[in-house]
This record gives structure tokens, sequence and C-alpha cells, in this order.
């Protein structure tokens, strides 16, 4: 017999979600959980790291054959769970590479200077 869990978002939360412990405490109890139903109605907002956070753990127990259901999220909800799929796709951070310069006197660096 499957055994289903709707978890109703809106009494843990007043209208958004933020925060990583905020989600790991969504997924504290569901031992014996086959089917998992997350109920987003009344839930206006996600930041970006409960976003990745609730993506991390939907991946964790559907490894484990959990099926994990979203209900009734908004546009908005919907739109940063999308974003934050994306970003994990695309692991890769972008570096920001800085040249740092040294002068041997005043004059290499001023000649440096009025060169731009």
């Amino acid at each position: 017999m499957e055994k289903i869990k709707l978890i109703k978002l809106s009494e843990f939360f007043e209208g958004q979600i933020s925060g990583r412990s905020a989600v790991n405490a969504i997924f504290s109890e569901i031992q014996g959980v086959h089917h998992l139903i997350l109920d987003f109605t009344g839930i206006q907002f996600i930041s970006r790291s409960a976003a990745h956070e609730l993506i991390t753990k939907m991946e964790e127990v559907q490894k484990k054959l959990v099926s994990v259901e979203l209900s009734s999220p908004t546009k908005e909800v919907s739109e940063m769970l999308s974003k934050v799929r994306a970003s994990m796709k695309n692991p890769q951070k972008l570096a920001t590479y800085v040249e740092f310069l040294t002068f041997s006197s005043e004059k290499e660096r001023d000649e440096f200077l009025l060169s731009y």
C-alpha cells in the first residue's frame, strides 16, 4: 500500500519560505512515505537558497523511490525553482580574473596609467 503524505506549507510558513533550514524541516519526517505532496497554496515567495535546498532534497528522496509532487505553486515560486534548476545543471561558476600589476618605479606606473 502506497503511503501518501500531504504537507501544507502554509501551516509552517507565512507566505514565504526563506533559508535552507526551513526546507530541511519539511523533509525531516517523511520516513515510510512513497508519495510526498507539497502544497504551496498561500506561499508567494521562495528564496534562492530555499529553492536550491528544496530541489536538492527532492532529488535525494526521489533516489529513495519517493515521488514528490508540487501542488499549486505560484508563478513566482515556479519561476524561482526553474531558475535554480537551470543554474544547478550548469554548476560552473564564472570566475573573475583579476591581474595584479606591479611596477618597478613610479615612472613605469605613470606610463602605464597614461597609456589608457
